[in-house]
Protein backbone atom coordinates (compact mmCIF):
# COMPACT_ATOMS: atom_id res chain seq x y z
CA UNK A 1 0.00 0.00 0.00
CA UNK A 2 0.73 3.42 -0.73
CA UNK A 3 2.63 5.51 2.92
CA UNK A 4 0.11 6.29 5.65
CA UNK A 5 -2.28 3.50 4.57
CA UNK A 6 -2.68 1.63 7.35
CA UNK A 7 -3.16 -2.22 7.47
CA UNK A 8 -4.23 -5.12 10.06
CA UNK A 9 -1.57 -6.43 12.20
CA UNK A 10 -0.23 -9.71 10.29
CA UNK A 11 1.72 -10.92 13.21
CA UNK A 12 -1.33 -10.70 15.60
CA UNK A 13 -3.22 -12.91 13.21
CA UNK A 14 -0.70 -15.43 12.65
CA UNK A 15 -0.30 -15.71 16.59
CA UNK A 16 -4.27 -16.15 16.93
CA UNK A 17 -4.16 -18.83 14.61
CA UNK A 18 -1.24 -20.58 16.36
CA UNK A 19 -3.14 -20.69 19.59
CA UNK A 20 -5.88 -23.26 17.73
CA UNK A 21 -3.48 -25.66 16.32
CA UNK A 22 -2.75 -28.96 18.84
CA UNK A 23 0.17 -30.92 19.14
CA UNK A 24 -0.38 -32.86 16.44
CA UNK A 25 -0.77 -30.04 14.04
CA UNK A 26 -4.51 -30.09 13.96
CA UNK A 27 -5.82 -26.34 13.35
CA UNK A 28 -9.13 -26.38 15.78
CA UNK A 29 -12.01 -23.51 16.10
CA UNK A 30 -15.32 -22.79 15.46
CA UNK A 31 -16.51 -23.22 12.06
CA UNK A 32 -18.61 -20.34 11.98
CA UNK A 33 -19.74 -19.93 8.41
CA UNK A 34 -20.62 -16.26 8.04
CA UNK A 35 -22.06 -16.34 4.58
CA UNK A 36 -24.82 -18.61 4.84
CA UNK A 37 -25.25 -17.83 8.49
CA UNK A 38 -24.64 -21.39 9.65
CA UNK A 39 -22.11 -23.65 12.36
CA UNK A 40 -22.06 -27.15 13.58
CA UNK A 41 -24.30 -25.98 16.62
CA UNK A 42 -26.91 -24.99 13.90
CA UNK A 43 -26.22 -28.58 13.02
CA UNK A 44 -26.81 -30.16 16.22
CA UNK A 45 -23.08 -31.47 15.77
CA UNK A 46 -20.58 -29.74 18.08
CA UNK A 47 -17.00 -30.19 16.78
CA UNK A 48 -13.85 -27.78 17.04
CA UNK A 49 -11.61 -30.23 15.52
CA UNK A 50 -9.53 -29.73 12.55
CA UNK A 51 -10.92 -28.55 9.27
CA UNK A 52 -9.45 -29.14 5.67
CA UNK A 53 -10.73 -26.01 5.11
CA UNK A 54 -8.11 -24.24 7.26
CA UNK A 55 -5.72 -25.51 5.00
CA UNK A 56 -4.40 -22.72 3.92
CA UNK A 57 -2.89 -21.53 7.00
CA UNK A 58 0.15 -24.38 6.14
CA UNK A 59 0.92 -22.04 3.08
CA UNK A 60 0.78 -18.53 4.94
CA UNK A 61 3.05 -20.20 7.75
CA UNK A 62 5.46 -21.81 4.62
CA UNK A 63 5.69 -18.66 3.18
CA UNK A 64 6.87 -16.59 6.01
CA UNK A 65 9.23 -19.26 6.69
CA UNK A 66 10.47 -19.43 3.35
CA UNK A 67 11.92 -15.86 3.54
CA UNK A 68 12.23 -16.02 7.63
CA UNK A 69 13.30 -19.45 9.02
CA UNK A 70 12.60 -20.17 12.63
CA UNK A 71 13.00 -23.19 14.06
CA UNK A 72 9.81 -22.55 16.20
CA UNK A 73 8.16 -22.12 13.45
CA UNK A 74 9.66 -25.29 11.09
CA UNK A 75 8.39 -27.23 14.04
CA UNK A 76 4.63 -25.73 13.93
CA UNK A 77 4.68 -25.90 10.03
CA UNK A 78 5.47 -29.45 9.60
CA UNK A 79 3.12 -30.65 12.23
CA UNK A 80 0.55 -29.03 10.72
CA UNK A 81 1.37 -30.04 7.19
CA UNK A 82 2.26 -33.54 7.90
CA UNK A 83 -1.45 -33.94 10.06
CA UNK A 84 -3.20 -32.55 6.83
CA UNK A 85 -1.54 -35.01 4.96
CA UNK A 86 -1.52 -38.11 6.74
CA UNK A 87 -5.65 -37.33 8.32
CA UNK A 88 -7.35 -39.68 6.05
CA UNK A 89 -10.73 -41.24 5.52
CA UNK A 90 -10.57 -45.19 4.35
CA UNK A 91 -12.03 -43.96 1.06
CA UNK A 92 -9.07 -41.94 0.41
CA UNK A 93 -10.30 -38.31 1.25
CA UNK A 94 -9.29 -35.98 3.96
CA UNK A 95 -10.96 -36.55 7.32
CA UNK A 96 -12.70 -33.38 8.93
CA UNK A 97 -14.15 -32.23 5.65
CA UNK A 98 -17.28 -31.14 7.19
CA UNK A 99 -16.95 -27.86 8.11
CA UNK A 100 -20.25 -25.59 9.50
CA UNK A 101 -22.20 -28.70 9.31
CA UNK A 102 -19.14 -30.77 11.65
CA UNK A 103 -18.41 -34.01 11.40
CA UNK A 104 -22.45 -34.28 9.80
CA UNK A 105 -20.58 -34.52 6.50
CA UNK A 106 -17.78 -36.80 5.68
CA UNK A 107 -17.55 -36.72 1.43
CA UNK A 108 -16.95 -33.38 -0.87
CA UNK A 109 -14.86 -31.76 -3.28
CA UNK A 110 -14.04 -28.50 -1.85
CA UNK A 111 -13.01 -29.14 1.49
CA UNK A 112 -10.45 -32.17 0.05
CA UNK A 113 -9.61 -29.30 -2.46
CA UNK A 114 -8.53 -26.79 -0.19
CA UNK A 115 -6.19 -29.36 1.95
CA UNK A 116 -4.63 -29.71 -0.87
CA UNK A 117 -4.11 -26.44 -2.21
CA UNK A 118 -2.37 -25.86 1.73
CA UNK A 119 -0.40 -28.59 0.89
CA UNK A 120 0.74 -28.17 -2.29
CA UNK A 121 1.44 -23.86 -1.80
CA UNK A 122 2.85 -24.72 1.21
CA UNK A 123 4.98 -27.21 0.17
CA UNK A 124 6.05 -24.62 -2.95
CA UNK A 125 7.28 -22.16 -0.44
CA UNK A 126 8.74 -24.15 2.19
CA UNK A 127 9.24 -27.94 0.79
CA UNK A 128 13.41 -27.44 1.00
CA UNK A 129 12.96 -27.04 4.64
CA UNK A 130 11.49 -30.61 5.05
CA UNK A 131 13.08 -33.86 4.73
CA UNK A 132 12.77 -35.84 1.18
CA UNK A 133 10.72 -38.63 3.35
CA UNK A 134 8.10 -35.35 4.15
CA UNK A 135 8.06 -34.16 0.71
CA UNK A 136 7.50 -37.38 -0.47
CA UNK A 137 4.53 -37.98 2.25
CA UNK A 138 2.96 -34.59 1.09
CA UNK A 139 2.90 -35.67 -2.33
CA UNK A 140 1.49 -39.06 -2.09
CA UNK A 141 -1.26 -37.51 0.02
CA UNK A 142 -2.10 -35.27 -2.36
CA UNK A 143 -2.19 -37.33 -5.50
CA UNK A 144 -4.15 -40.17 -3.39
CA UNK A 145 -6.66 -37.34 -2.10
CA UNK A 146 -7.12 -36.38 -6.46
CA UNK A 147 -7.34 -39.39 -7.44
CA UNK A 148 -9.72 -40.73 -4.49
CA UNK A 149 -11.77 -37.03 -5.62
CA UNK A 150 -12.49 -38.77 -9.18
CA UNK A 151 -15.79 -39.83 -7.88
CA UNK A 152 -16.96 -36.47 -8.34
CA UNK A 153 -17.38 -36.02 -12.09
CA UNK A 154 -14.54 -38.40 -13.08
CA UNK A 155 -11.89 -35.72 -11.84
CA UNK A 156 -12.90 -33.54 -14.35
CA UNK A 157 -15.91 -30.51 -14.87
CA UNK A 158 -19.27 -31.37 -15.83
CA UNK A 159 -22.31 -29.42 -15.89
CA UNK A 160 -23.45 -30.86 -12.68
CA UNK A 161 -20.32 -29.42 -10.48
CA UNK A 162 -19.76 -26.78 -8.80
CA UNK A 163 -17.56 -24.10 -10.80
CA UNK A 164 -15.86 -22.79 -7.39
CA UNK A 165 -14.66 -26.64 -6.25
CA UNK A 166 -13.64 -27.93 -9.61
CA UNK A 167 -11.39 -24.84 -10.41
CA UNK A 168 -9.95 -25.64 -6.70
CA UNK A 169 -8.95 -29.36 -8.29
CA UNK A 170 -7.41 -27.65 -11.00
CA UNK A 171 -5.75 -25.38 -9.07
CA UNK A 172 -4.66 -28.50 -6.85
CA UNK A 173 -3.85 -30.11 -9.90
CA UNK A 174 -1.64 -27.69 -11.38
CA UNK A 175 0.85 -27.39 -8.82
CA UNK A 176 0.96 -31.29 -7.80
CA UNK A 177 1.95 -31.11 -11.70
CA UNK A 178 4.88 -28.62 -10.63
CA UNK A 179 5.99 -30.18 -7.72
CA UNK A 180 5.77 -33.83 -8.42
CA UNK A 181 7.22 -34.44 -11.85
CA UNK A 182 3.78 -36.78 -12.07
CA UNK A 183 2.26 -35.90 -15.12
CA UNK A 184 -0.88 -37.78 -14.84
CA UNK A 185 -2.98 -34.44 -15.15
CA UNK A 186 -0.74 -32.81 -17.29
CA UNK A 187 -2.80 -33.31 -20.45
CA UNK A 188 -5.71 -32.53 -18.94
CA UNK A 189 -5.22 -28.86 -17.36
CA UNK A 190 -5.53 -26.78 -20.16
CA UNK A 191 -8.63 -28.47 -21.62
CA UNK A 192 -10.37 -28.77 -17.77
CA UNK A 193 -9.70 -24.20 -17.75
CA UNK A 194 -11.41 -24.24 -21.03
CA UNK A 195 -14.21 -26.20 -19.60
CA UNK A 196 -14.88 -24.09 -17.01
CA UNK A 197 -15.01 -20.84 -18.70
CA UNK A 198 -17.66 -22.46 -21.08
CA UNK A 199 -19.63 -24.10 -18.50
CA UNK A 200 -19.91 -21.03 -15.76
CA UNK A 201 -18.30 -18.03 -16.69
CA UNK A 202 -21.22 -14.93 -17.58
CA UNK A 203 -20.01 -11.83 -18.78
CA UNK A 204 -22.35 -8.51 -18.20
CA UNK A 205 -22.50 -8.68 -14.25
CA UNK A 206 -21.98 -5.77 -13.54
CA UNK A 207 -21.15 -4.61 -16.56
CA UNK A 208 -19.70 -5.54 -19.97
CA UNK A 209 -15.52 -5.91 -18.54
CA UNK A 210 -16.80 -7.92 -15.76
CA UNK A 211 -17.33 -11.55 -15.59
CA UNK A 212 -19.08 -13.79 -12.71
CA UNK A 213 -19.43 -17.60 -12.90
CA UNK A 214 -22.22 -19.61 -11.91
CA UNK A 215 -22.45 -21.17 -8.56
CA UNK A 216 -23.75 -24.39 -10.88
CA UNK A 217 -23.48 -24.81 -14.74
CA UNK A 218 -26.92 -25.82 -14.90
CA UNK A 219 -28.41 -22.62 -13.58
CA UNK A 220 -27.49 -20.93 -16.17
CA UNK A 221 -30.90 -22.16 -18.49
CA UNK A 222 -33.19 -21.43 -15.38
CA UNK A 223 -31.54 -19.09 -13.01
CA UNK A 224 -29.35 -19.01 -10.20
CA UNK A 225 -26.83 -17.05 -8.17
CA UNK A 226 -23.40 -16.38 -8.89
CA UNK A 227 -20.49 -17.29 -6.66
CA UNK A 228 -20.45 -15.65 -3.80
CA UNK A 229 -17.04 -13.32 -3.86
CA UNK A 230 -15.14 -14.68 -1.29
CA UNK A 231 -14.93 -17.90 -3.42
CA UNK A 232 -13.71 -16.05 -6.77
CA UNK A 233 -9.80 -16.69 -5.36
CA UNK A 234 -10.59 -20.29 -6.82
CA UNK A 235 -11.27 -19.21 -9.89
CA UNK A 236 -8.95 -16.52 -10.18
CA UNK A 237 -5.68 -18.02 -9.56
CA UNK A 238 -5.71 -21.32 -11.64
CA UNK A 239 -6.52 -19.48 -14.76
CA UNK A 240 -3.73 -16.96 -13.91
CA UNK A 241 -1.33 -20.06 -13.76
CA UNK A 242 -3.02 -21.58 -16.45
CA UNK A 243 -2.40 -18.41 -18.86
CA UNK A 244 1.29 -18.33 -17.96
CA UNK A 245 2.00 -22.03 -18.08
CA UNK A 246 -0.19 -22.51 -21.68
CA UNK A 247 1.09 -18.87 -22.89
CA UNK A 248 -2.69 -18.09 -22.93
CA UNK A 249 -3.24 -14.31 -22.48
CA UNK A 250 -6.83 -14.83 -23.04
CA UNK A 251 -7.04 -16.70 -19.74
CA UNK A 252 -5.75 -14.15 -18.12
CA UNK A 253 -8.47 -11.95 -19.20
CA UNK A 254 -11.02 -13.99 -17.75
CA UNK A 255 -8.96 -13.75 -14.56
CA UNK A 256 -9.15 -9.84 -14.28
CA UNK A 257 -12.18 -10.16 -15.46
CA UNK A 258 -13.61 -11.80 -12.58
CA UNK A 259 -11.73 -9.71 -10.56
CA UNK A 260 -13.77 -6.54 -11.92
CA UNK A 261 -16.84 -8.78 -10.88
CA UNK A 262 -15.42 -8.62 -7.33
CA UNK A 263 -14.68 -4.91 -7.40
CA UNK A 264 -17.24 -3.11 -8.75
CA UNK A 265 -20.02 -5.70 -7.14
CA UNK A 266 -18.31 -3.88 -3.69
CA UNK A 267 -20.19 -1.72 -1.10
CA UNK A 268 -19.32 0.50 1.60
CA UNK A 269 -20.62 -0.01 4.98
CA UNK A 270 -21.84 2.44 7.69
CA UNK A 271 -18.29 2.45 8.70
CA UNK A 272 -17.10 3.37 5.54
CA UNK A 273 -15.41 0.25 4.81
CA UNK A 274 -15.26 -1.50 1.39
CA UNK A 275 -17.06 -4.83 1.47
CA UNK A 276 -17.44 -7.47 -0.68
CA UNK A 277 -20.66 -8.61 -2.02
CA UNK A 278 -22.29 -11.58 -1.16
CA UNK A 279 -23.64 -12.84 -4.83
CA UNK A 280 -25.79 -12.12 -7.16
CA UNK A 281 -28.96 -13.78 -8.64
CA UNK A 282 -29.02 -14.30 -12.64
CA UNK A 283 -32.38 -15.20 -15.07
CA UNK A 284 -31.76 -13.50 -18.38
CA UNK A 285 -31.53 -10.25 -18.43
CA UNK A 286 -32.35 -10.15 -14.74
CA UNK A 287 -29.96 -9.27 -12.39
CA UNK A 288 -29.99 -8.97 -8.62
CA UNK A 289 -27.70 -8.29 -6.37
CA UNK A 290 -27.16 -9.04 -2.68
CA UNK A 291 -24.94 -7.18 -0.33
CA UNK A 292 -25.36 -8.27 3.31
CA UNK A 293 -25.23 -9.60 5.53
CA UNK A 294 -21.73 -10.63 4.78
CA UNK A 295 -18.46 -11.55 5.94
CA UNK A 296 -14.98 -9.52 6.91
CA UNK A 297 -12.99 -12.71 8.12
CA UNK A 298 -12.92 -14.68 4.55
CA UNK A 299 -11.74 -12.08 1.95
CA UNK A 300 -8.56 -13.81 1.83
CA UNK A 301 -8.33 -16.21 -0.87
CA UNK A 302 -10.31 -13.54 -3.37
CA UNK A 303 -7.46 -11.17 -2.65
CA UNK A 304 -4.79 -13.94 -2.88
CA UNK A 305 -6.30 -14.64 -6.98
CA UNK A 306 -5.99 -10.60 -7.13
CA UNK A 307 -2.59 -10.31 -6.10
CA UNK A 308 -1.51 -12.93 -8.16
CA UNK A 309 -3.03 -11.17 -11.60
CA UNK A 310 -1.52 -7.75 -10.50
CA UNK A 311 1.92 -9.60 -10.55
CA UNK A 312 1.06 -10.56 -14.09
CA UNK A 313 -0.58 -7.00 -15.04
CA UNK A 314 -0.89 -3.53 -13.69
CA UNK A 315 -4.41 -2.79 -13.03
CA UNK A 316 -5.26 0.38 -10.94
CA UNK A 317 -8.73 -0.08 -10.06
CA UNK A 318 -7.88 -3.62 -8.85
CA UNK A 319 -4.72 -2.46 -6.52
CA UNK A 320 -7.39 0.29 -5.49
CA UNK A 321 -9.69 -2.29 -4.29
CA UNK A 322 -7.16 -5.13 -3.01
CA UNK A 323 -5.78 -1.96 -0.44
CA UNK A 324 -9.75 -0.31 0.08
CA UNK A 325 -10.22 -4.01 1.27
CA UNK A 326 -7.01 -4.06 3.70
CA UNK A 327 -7.78 -1.02 5.14
CA UNK A 328 -11.36 -2.61 5.90
CA UNK A 329 -9.41 -5.28 7.47
CA UNK A 330 -7.73 -3.20 9.49
CA UNK A 331 -10.71 -1.30 10.90
CA UNK A 332 -12.28 -4.53 11.55
CA UNK A 333 -9.32 -6.39 13.56
CA UNK A 334 -9.20 -7.51 17.36
CA UNK A 335 -6.59 -6.29 19.50
CA UNK A 336 -6.10 -10.38 19.68
CA UNK A 337 -5.79 -10.54 16.23
CA UNK A 338 -8.56 -11.96 14.50
CA UNK A 339 -11.58 -10.32 12.45
CA UNK A 340 -15.19 -9.64 13.11
CA UNK A 341 -16.52 -12.36 11.12
CA UNK A 342 -19.27 -10.47 9.56
CA UNK A 343 -21.95 -7.66 9.67
CA UNK A 344 -25.17 -8.06 9.17
CA UNK A 345 -27.00 -11.29 11.00
CA UNK A 346 -27.32 -10.03 14.51
CA UNK A 347 -26.67 -13.73 15.54
CA UNK A 348 -22.79 -15.28 16.28
CA UNK A 349 -22.51 -15.57 12.62
CA UNK A 350 -21.14 -11.60 13.44
CA UNK A 351 -19.37 -12.58 16.10
CA UNK A 352 -17.85 -15.91 16.68
CA UNK A 353 -14.10 -15.90 14.81
CA UNK A 354 -13.60 -19.42 12.17
CA UNK A 355 -9.94 -19.99 12.14
CA UNK A 356 -10.47 -21.57 8.74
CA UNK A 357 -11.75 -18.04 7.22
CA UNK A 358 -8.95 -16.68 8.84
CA UNK A 359 -6.71 -18.50 7.34
CA UNK A 360 -7.43 -17.30 3.81
CA UNK A 361 -7.04 -14.26 5.13
CA UNK A 362 -3.63 -15.18 6.87
CA UNK A 363 -2.49 -16.78 3.27
CA UNK A 364 -3.48 -13.73 1.76
CA UNK A 365 -1.86 -11.14 4.01
CA UNK A 366 1.54 -12.93 5.06
CA UNK A 367 2.02 -13.12 0.94
CA UNK A 368 0.82 -9.22 0.54
CA UNK A 369 3.23 -7.84 3.69
CA UNK A 370 5.94 -10.06 2.34
CA UNK A 371 6.32 -8.56 -0.76
CA UNK A 372 5.85 -5.67 0.90
CA UNK A 373 8.47 -6.02 3.40
CA UNK A 374 6.66 -5.89 6.03
CA UNK A 375 7.75 -9.33 7.87
CA UNK A 376 10.95 -9.58 9.15
CA UNK A 377 12.76 -12.24 11.79
CA UNK A 378 10.77 -10.78 15.03
CA UNK A 379 7.40 -12.17 13.55
CA UNK A 380 7.93 -15.49 14.73
CA UNK A 381 8.37 -14.11 18.38
CA UNK A 382 5.46 -12.18 17.66
CA UNK A 383 3.22 -15.89 16.62
CA UNK A 384 4.80 -17.78 19.52
CA UNK A 385 4.40 -14.52 22.18
CA UNK A 386 1.17 -15.31 24.85
CA UNK A 387 -1.13 -12.73 25.33
CA UNK A 388 -2.53 -12.31 28.93
CA UNK A 389 -5.62 -10.09 27.97
CA UNK A 390 -9.38 -11.32 27.37
CA UNK A 391 -10.61 -10.54 24.17
CA UNK A 392 -14.64 -9.89 23.82
CA UNK A 393 -16.11 -9.31 20.28
CA UNK A 394 -19.55 -7.89 21.23
CA UNK A 395 -22.84 -6.73 19.67
CA UNK A 396 -26.27 -6.35 20.59
CA UNK A 397 -27.41 -10.21 20.05
CA UNK A 398 -24.55 -12.36 21.01
CA UNK A 399 -20.53 -12.06 21.67
CA UNK A 400 -17.47 -13.91 21.96
CA UNK A 401 -15.20 -13.84 24.39
CA UNK A 402 -11.41 -15.92 24.63
CA UNK A 403 -9.22 -16.27 27.71
CA UNK A 404 -6.19 -18.60 27.26
CA UNK A 405 -7.55 -21.47 25.99
CA UNK A 406 -11.46 -21.09 26.73
CA UNK A 407 -13.71 -19.56 24.54
CA UNK A 408 -17.55 -18.91 24.52
CA UNK A 409 -20.84 -17.51 22.50
CA UNK A 410 -23.28 -15.90 24.84
CA UNK A 411 -25.79 -13.69 24.70
CA UNK A 412 -26.51 -10.26 26.49
CA UNK A 413 -29.00 -10.60 29.21
CA UNK A 414 -31.73 -8.80 26.62
CA UNK A 415 -31.30 -12.16 24.37
CA UNK A 416 -30.98 -15.43 25.52
CA UNK A 417 -30.40 -18.20 22.47
CA UNK A 418 -26.78 -18.58 23.10
CA UNK A 419 -24.74 -20.54 25.67
CA UNK A 420 -21.94 -22.23 23.64
CA UNK A 421 -18.64 -23.07 25.54
CA UNK A 422 -15.56 -24.52 24.30
CA UNK A 423 -12.06 -24.85 24.47
CA UNK A 424 -8.91 -24.34 22.11
CA UNK A 425 -7.27 -27.64 23.04
CA UNK A 426 -10.53 -29.75 22.45
CA UNK A 427 -12.08 -31.40 19.44
CA UNK A 428 -15.50 -30.43 20.61
CA UNK A 429 -17.86 -28.18 22.54
CA UNK A 430 -20.72 -27.91 23.84
CA UNK A 431 -24.01 -25.95 25.11
CA UNK A 432 -25.03 -25.79 28.66
CA UNK A 433 -29.09 -24.89 29.64
CA UNK A 434 -30.66 -23.57 32.40
CA UNK A 435 -30.65 -25.44 35.56
CA UNK A 436 -34.40 -26.14 35.44
CA UNK A 437 -33.68 -28.37 32.49
CA UNK A 438 -33.27 -32.05 32.45
CA UNK A 439 -30.37 -31.72 30.32
CA UNK A 440 -26.94 -32.50 31.74
CA UNK A 441 -24.92 -29.86 33.16
CA UNK A 442 -22.01 -28.33 31.23
CA UNK A 443 -18.83 -30.55 31.93
CA UNK A 444 -16.45 -28.68 34.41
CA UNK A 445 -13.28 -28.33 32.34
CA UNK A 446 -15.33 -26.08 29.59
CA UNK A 447 -16.71 -23.84 32.21
CA UNK A 448 -15.80 -20.62 31.51
CA UNK A 449 -13.90 -18.83 34.21
CA UNK A 450 -15.14 -15.08 35.15
CA UNK A 451 -17.22 -14.93 31.65
CA UNK A 452 -18.01 -11.09 31.18
CA UNK A 453 -22.38 -10.39 30.86
CA UNK A 454 -23.63 -7.44 29.59
CA UNK A 455 -27.04 -6.01 29.09
CA UNK A 456 -28.35 -4.13 26.22
CA UNK A 457 -29.76 -0.94 26.89
CA UNK A 458 -31.97 1.82 25.40
CA UNK A 459 -28.29 3.92 25.37
CA UNK A 460 -26.06 0.91 24.10
CA UNK A 461 -24.37 -1.81 25.64
CA UNK A 462 -23.02 -2.16 29.48
CA UNK A 463 -21.10 -4.58 31.03
CA UNK A 464 -22.63 -5.99 34.06
CA UNK A 465 -20.25 -8.56 35.61
CA UNK A 466 -17.76 -8.02 38.03
CA UNK A 467 -14.95 -9.58 36.87
CA UNK A 468 -12.03 -7.27 36.81
CA UNK A 469 -9.87 -9.50 33.73
CA UNK A 470 -8.07 -7.16 31.79
CA UNK A 471 -10.15 -6.90 28.64
CA UNK A 472 -10.08 -5.76 24.97
CA UNK A 473 -13.99 -5.65 23.50
CA UNK A 474 -14.53 -5.16 19.43
CA UNK A 475 -17.84 -3.71 18.74
CA UNK A 476 -19.74 -4.91 16.09
CA UNK A 477 -22.67 -3.25 15.03
CA UNK A 478 -24.70 0.34 15.44
CA UNK A 479 -25.59 -0.45 19.72
CA UNK A 480 -22.47 1.14 21.34
CA UNK A 481 -20.29 -0.13 23.87
CA UNK A 482 -20.86 2.33 27.12
CA UNK A 483 -18.61 0.51 29.81
CA UNK A 484 -18.72 -0.77 32.79
CA UNK A 485 -21.68 -0.41 34.82
CA UNK A 486 -21.39 1.31 38.26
Amino acid sequence: MAAGQAGPDVAALARWMRTWVGDEGQIRGFHNHSVWGTNPATFVDFTSGHQAFSAPATAAFGEALAQHPDDRGLDLWRRMMLFQAGTVQDDGQFRHIGFQVGESATSGLIHNMVGCLGLVEGLRHAGHLLTDDDRAQVLVSVRRNLDACRVYGGGRPTPDGTVNQEYARVWAKLRYTELSGDDVFADELEDDLDALVRLGHVRGVPDDESVGTFRQPTDRAGGGILEPAEYYGLMVVPLALGARRFGRPDLLEEAVAICRHVARSAWVDDAGCTRFHRYWYVQGATHLLSTTPMLVAGMGLTLYGIEEVLAEVDVPELAAFRDACLRTYAEYQSPAGPFVSATGWHHEADVAPSTAWHAHDLMFLVRHALLRGDVDASFWDDVFADRDRQAVILSDRAFWAEDGVHWCILSPYTAGDLSIYGRKDRDTFARSFFAWTDKEPLPAELEYPGAPAFFVADEGIFRVDAADRPSDVTVVGPVPFRGRLG
